[in-house]
């Protein structure tokens, strides 16, 4: 089993219009409501790739409970620890002739720490008989910066390779922990390596970040390089991997990353090596951009993309 934490999960509400204009009155026809936060998405994407996968993390109020329903429906076990208030909307606009998306985002919960005591119990459950754990997204109000440094540990402490997808504060700590895989966008890579994003040629710098989270003790670094692909390195062998991904027609970039650490986790649960991993991971996130929502593959896009993927190997200078 996979299990996916998400400590700010959100329900998920998606407009399509012909064009969005500022002081008008918008009549939305097919508006799709989904359980939403990066690891709910990882999970969904789990699910559909075959895999038994539990969805933990945080949820509060009505929003919470029809989030917990929604996943049900897709046949994606849940184990998730209740908070005050109500779990998020995340409302997002798609502007079909502008091809752009305008997302609003209401604010998290706050969490206490006895709910944070509950949640790491739930996990070192979960870590006890999954292969692996992935901590996925942003922290809600007054959660503590390290709170991913803990789960982290919880979860390794109980024989589960560990993974996390995350930004700014929260990535920032949870890297202390080292994690066995992490997937930082080219900016958060390099300020976390503290590279200046003008420092040298762009290969030499992302190479340099994925060395430092190396040496850091994380065997697989990628580094997600929106359409262009990604990069990443493996420790145990000293190899960069640069993965080119073909040229798609982009519906919306809504979750592309997070069905990208959910096929790596998949391959990973398979006994996959590192270049299949790789494979899966970025064919799954570009599968899932050509979708109007995130969270969902066509598993024959996924293959189609597979195929045509192109991953270059070389050794760590």
């Amino acid at each position: 089993m996979i299990t996916t934490v998400t400590l700010n999960t959100a329900l998920d509400v998606i407009y399509q219009v012909p064009s969005l204009r500022p002081n008008t009155v918008h009549r939305i026809e097919d508006a799709i409501t989904l359980p939403g936060g990066k690891g709910v998405n990882a999970a969904r994407i789990i699910q559909q790739l075959g895999e038994p996968v539990t969805a933990t993390g945080l949820i509060a109020g009505h929003n919470g409970r029809k989030l917990v329903s929604l996943l049900r429906q897709e046949q994606v076990g849940c184990r998730f620890t209740e908070a005050e208030g109500e779990t998020r909307l995340a409302i997002t606009v798609l502007d079909q002739s502008r091809r752009t998306q305008t997302e609003l985002i209401e604010q998290a919960p706050t969490v206490t720490a006895e709910q944070l005591d509950l949640l790491e119990q739930t996990v070192a459950e979960l870590a006890a008989c999954s292969s692996w754990v992935l901590f996925s997204g942003s922290l809600p109000q007054h959660c503590p910066p390290d709170v991913y440094v803990r789960l982290i540990e919880i979860a390794r402490r109980n024989g589960a390779g560990t993974a996390l997808d995350s930004s700014g504060e929260a990535l920032m700590h949870g890297m202390k922990a080292a994690p066995y895989m992490v997937k930082p966008n080219e900016q958060e890579a390099c300020e976390w390596a503290g590279i200046a994003l003008d420092s040298s040629n762009r290969q030499e710098r992302l190479h340099q970040a994925l060395t430092a989270m190396m040496d850091h003790g994380i065997e697989l670094p990628v580094i997600s390089l929106g359409a262009e692909g990604a990069i990443a390195a493996e420790r145990s062998t000293g190899s960069f991997y640069q993965i080119r991904v073909p040229r798609l027609s982009i519906r919306s970039a809504l979750g592309s990353g997070d069905a990208m650490m959910a096929g790596m986790i998949v391959s990973a649960s398979r006994g996959g090596s590192t270049r299949a991993m790789l494979r899966l991971g970025t064919a799954c996130g570009s599968a899932c951009a050509l979708q109007p929502a995130a969270g969902w593959i066509d598993k024959d896009d996924v293959m189609q993309i597979g195929n045509a993927i192109q991953i270059e190997q070389s050794p760590v200078a």
